[in-house]
């Protein structure tokens, strides 16, 4: 019996290691079953992904509109306050017209 082992030592370690790998693949890691999770949980991060994406978006619209209004308002406040123009632009400055002293008087 120990000449069976001696001869075939190499053969017998590697079906034991064989074995083990079985086990671990099929029995503790529960293999076939253990994809189909993993996929749902991909699938479910994608998902968020894409919702997250739209949030972004969203968001940079709004930030964008936001910068805009910002640069008419302080637009504004430069024209009024300030009295300056862009280039290009006319300046005219309407005033009261005074009335003048009547020659009758």
């Amino acid at each position: 019996m120990f000449g069976f082992f001696y001869n075939y030592w190499i053969t017998i370690v590697l079906l034991v290691i064989l074995a083990t790998l079985i086990r671990q693949n099929f029995i503790i890691n529960k293999f076939p079953f253990i994809l189909n999770d993993k996929q749902d949980v991909i699938d479910n991060q994608i998902v968020k992904n894409l919702q997250i994406s739209a949030d972004n978006a969203d968001l940079e619209k709004e930030l964008a509109k936001m910068n805009q209004t910002n640069m008419e308002i302080i637009e504004s406040t430069a024209r009024y306050k300030f009295g300056l123009i862009k280039d290009g632009e006319l300046f005219y400055r309407v005033s009261r017209a005074q009335e003048s002293p009547s020659i009758e008087d």
